[in-house]
This record gives structure tokens, sequence and C-alpha cells, in this order.
């Protein structure tokens, strides 16, 4: 594909991928398209060379891997490992709040978004339900996503809000309920929110059990710049690194071992979920994988042992308006390469010699790098790495595209460090010995 078709792919992409759940389901629509065969947990797995395979433990988490042409498959695993969540909001339950017949949403932060970013903006609704079911512990789950903007969070005029630039806290629970609508007089006034996602989803209300939807901003990417350098569009963190080793997953052809790209749920609140990266699901996967490709537990350790694991997280950028905020020698400015991210208390999981193989792999792939580590009096947030390496002990790198506005809602990355970030993980799925 050409740079302009990547730019383009990912824009169309990212409508999809709103919530971790729609995230998920386009990404199966996309591997349903191009051969992947569908496994489950709870079957047992016959793998065979030149193999294309997915499988979704949990509705927000997603493992796709495939199998070199090659029968002997004693060489390692090559993973990616990315995140599907983002910062925003979360409806509560009985979330209508009804002011004068203004109607808003009750509501609470997912993560740590950048609160101020979210006013003014057009806002939607995307999730899922849980309706009735003739079994009592199953019930029906409907993915549904309204794709058109029912929501907004006005700013309070600066004549009532006249400190406003000078800085003012912002509560979650007061200034973050978005307007959904502004009822009439005979309109219905209870179960607003209900009614509207019953009709969206074809099912009858009483029948609606539960809803785990989330507000995300509706507004599309695009680019930015005098030359148009720069990509704007929310979510960036980190959806652009998982539309990118999905791509590279697909995209490659090789010979020997197995390719594989994980992508978890919750990283933004800790990772410490079923399907997030600090739990055993990612390890018992590699243990099915390793029956379904008929090898012993020694073999396959031995196999994960010369394994190796990138980490693809968001990476803070230079920001001219803020230089004092970096390290003094390492700057990652956009545009200028990938990013190694680099940390002594280890909240990161590079080390010397996955960073060196990293470096190795980026000039084989004829693209930049530039290196990350936080300024010492600067306390950095932690990412999937360390955790991948909890559970699965193989070599891990952590890197991300170098971006601005991290935790807005709406984000800003250089259009070169992601057409590399396609290249650089391709490149390491068709490494060869």
């Amino acid at each position: 594909m050409a740079n302009v078709d990547y730019i383009n792919d990912f824009f169309g992409f990212m409508k999809k991928a709103t919530t971790p759940v729609q995230t998920v389901d386009a990404i199966r629509e996309r591997l349903d398209a191009e051969g992947f065969v569908e496994l489950e947990m709870n079957e047992l797995w016959t793998l065979n060379a030149s193999g294309k395979y997915y499988l979704t433990p949990y509705p927000s988490m997603l493992v796709g891997f495939t199998i070199g042409s090659d029968d002997n498959l004693t060489t390692g695993v090559k993973m990616i490992a990315a995140h599907t969540d983002s910062p925003g909001f979360r409806i509560k339950p009985n979330p209508e709040v009804n002011s004068e017949g203004m109607l808003t949403l009750n509501v609470e932060s997912y993560g740590g978004p950048i609160l101020n970013t979210w006013f003014d903006r057009p806002l939607s609704i995307a999730g899922r339900i849980a309706v009735k079911s003739d079994e009592v512990l199953k019930p029906k789950v409907i993915h549904l996503d309204f794709q058109r903007p029912i929501l907004i969070i006005p700013n309070l005029a600066i004549h009532m809000n006249r400190e406003v630039n000078n800085g003012v806290e912002i509560k979650v629970q007061k200034e973050m309920q978005p307007f959904l609508t502004q009822l009439i007089e005979d309109e219905i006034k209870d179960d607003y929110l209900l009614n509207l996602v019953a009709e969206e989803a074809g099912v009858d209300r009483e029948n609606i059990l539960d809803m785990d939807l989330n507000i995300y901003c509706s507004e599309e990417g695009m680019l930015v710049g005098a030359k148009e350098e720069f990509i704007s569009c929310p979510r960036i963190d980190n959806l652009s690194m998982v539309y990118a080793s999905i791509g590279a997953l697909v995209e490659s052809k090789h010979e020997e071992g197995i390719n594989m790209v994980a992508l978890m749920d919750n990283e933004e609140i800790g990772s410490m979920t079923k399907q997030g990266a600090d739990s055993m699901m990612l390890s018992i996967i590699l243990q099915k994988v390793r029956m379904g490709i008929a090898r012993t537990e020694q073999q396959f350790a031995r196999q994960m042992m010369s394994s190796f694991v990138i980490s693809a997280d968001g990476a803070h950028a230079f920001h001219p308006n803020y230089s004092e905020k970096n390290d003094i020698t390492n700057k990652p400015v956009m545009n200028k390469g990938m990013t190694i991210k680099i940390s002594g208390n280890r909240s990161y999981a590079s080390e010397v010699e996955t960073i060196a193989a990293f470096q190795q792999l980026c000039d084989k792939a004829g693209v930049k790098y530039q290196k990350f580590v936080n300024h010492s009096n600067q306390p950095g947030g932690k990412t999937l790495g360390p955790l991948l390496s909890k559970y699965v002990p193989v070599h891990v790198v952590d890197v991300g595209v170098p971006m601005l506005a991290m935790h807005s809602s709406r984000e800003l990355m250089g259009k070169q460090d992601f057409l590399d970030s396609i290249e650089i993980f391709r490149t390491f799925f068709q490494l060869e010995k």
C-alpha cells in the first residue's frame, strides 16, 4: 500500500475503533477477510504450518498469530504487544440527570484523561449491553456504537468563569456531565438513555439487564501542519500501535517460527484484569499454542528463550512550549524516528541487549530511532513491557511512536513516525535466521 493508503486506511479504522470492544470487532472483521481462522479457548487446537489464527478470550482482548511455512517450528516467537483502551469516560448506572429539561448523563472517568480537552467536542456512545436469555448465567451480549455525535460537554462562558484561563480545577462529577438532549413537556423523562439504547440495539427495553457504555470523541482523524506532516486523531495512544502491529502481521510472510500480536485491555488503569497484561491469560494462550504445534514443555521452553517481544505504546515527544519537561539529553522529536523507552527503575522493560537489538532492527528496516528517558525530577508512567516479562520471561523492549497531547481527547503524532512503525513491525515479522 502507498503511504496515503495507510493514512486513509488508519482513519477508516479509527472511525470503527471507538472503544476497546469495537476495536476488537474491527480487527476481527479484517482478520476474517484475510483468511485467519478463529480459535476458541475451550477447544483443542491443531495448528498447521502456514496457518493464520486469532482468538478473543474476552471482548476487548485479541491475540492473532501466524505460523511459518517451514514445518520446523523450533524458532522462537516474535511478538508485538499493544493495548486497546484509551482514557475517557464511562456512563454510570441510572445516569439521567434532569435539570430544567436539560438531560445530562452521570459519568466517571476511565484512566487519566486531560479533562479540559473534552469540552465543546462532538461525543458519542459505544460499548455493549447484556439482555435476558434462556441461560441464567449466560445473558446475551450485544455490541453497539451510535456512530454519531449525540453528546456534548459545553464550557461555561468566560463571563461566568473569569478565572478559567488562570487554571481552574475540574471536577468530573460536576463539570463533565455531557448533555444528551433537551426534553419537551410530554416527552418521557425517565430512562431516556435506556430507551435510546433499546431502539439502537433493536431490543425491548424491559430485556436490558445491564449496560457497559463509554463516551468517545466522534471527530475524525486528519493530517495537519503546513506540509501535512502530523496526524491529529482521537485515541492515538494506543490504537496507532494496534493498527500498525495488526497490519504488519497480516502483510508479513515468513518461513520460521511464530509471529504474534497480543492486544490487551485496561493498560490505562493498571492492567490488573483478566484481559489485561497483569494476568495469566497470555501465558495460558502460549501453552495452548505449544500443545497445538505438538511441542513438549521442555522444547517450548527452549523455544521461548529465543523469543522477542516488542511492547508498543505511545511515547512522549519533545514539546517546544515545555522544553524543560524533557530530559536534558534525550528529547525525542516527532518525525525523527521511533522511540525506545528506557527507565532505570524498570517501569520500562528495555535493557541493553533488547535496546541494541531494536536499533539493529530499525537499521535493517531503513528507519530512524530515538531514545526516551524521563526527566530525573519527573516520574513517568508504566506500560505493558514489565508486566509481560513478569509472566512470560522473554526478551522485551518498550518502544512507541513519539506523540504530543497524550491522554487528550485528540492526540498528535508525526506522519513519518507512524509509517515507520509499520515498516519496523513488518521487518520484525519477516526476520529469518
